[in-house]
C-alpha cells in the first residue's frame, strides 16, 4: 500500500500546464496594465508642467502687449528663448467696437496671447480688452 501512495504523491507534486498558462496570462495582464499606467502618468506630468508654466509666460507676454498695444496690432509670434525652451507665443491686438442699445459706441481693443508647447499640442489662450483710455496712457 505504501508504493501506491508514493506514486499518487509523485504524480500530484508540481504544477500542471494549465495552471502555469493561467498564471502567465494573469502576469501578462498585470504587466500590460502597469505599462499603460506608466504612459498615462508621463502624459499627465507633461500636461501638468505645461499648465503650471504657460500661464506665467502668457501673463508676461500680455504685460508686454498691454504696455505697448500699437506694436502688436495685427499678429506677431515668437519663442521665449532659453528661458522657456519649446514654448512659443502668438500675440495680437484687434479693434473691438461695442455698440450699445442707444447707438453709442465704445471703442475697445481685444488683445489675445496664445502660448503653445511645441510637439505636444497643448495650448493656452488668454484675452484682455483694452479701452481707448488705456491705449492713450500707454502711447
Amino acid at each position: 500500500m505504501s508504493n501506491s501512495d508514493d506514486s499518487v504523491k509523485s504524480l500530484s507534486a508540481g504544477f500542471t500546464l494549465l495552471e502555469v498558462l493561467v498564471s502567465l496570462a494573469i502576469i501578462a495582464i498585470v504587466f500590460v496594465s502597469v505599462l499603460r499606467l506608466q504612459g498615462q502618468t508621463i502624459s499627465m506630468n507633461e500636461s501638468t508642467r505645461f499648465y503650471a508654466v504657460a500661464p506665467f509666460l502668457a501673463q508676461q507676454k500680455m504685460a508686454e502687449v498691454t504696455a505697448d498695444p500699437s506694436s502688436f496690432s495685427g499678429s506677431q509670434s515668437g519663442d521665449f528663448g532659453e528661458d522657456a525652451p519649446g514654448y512659443v507665443w502668438k500675440a495680437g491686438v484687434d479693434d473691438f467696437p461695442i455698440t450699445g442699445p442707444d447707438g453709442g459706441t465704445i471703442e475697445l481693443s481685444l488683445a489675445v496671447v496664445t502660448v503653445t508647447q511645441e510637439g505636444s499640442g497643448l495650448k493656452l489662450i488668454i484675452k484682455e480688452y483694452l479701452s481707448e483710455a488705456r491705449k492713450d496712457i500707454t502711447e
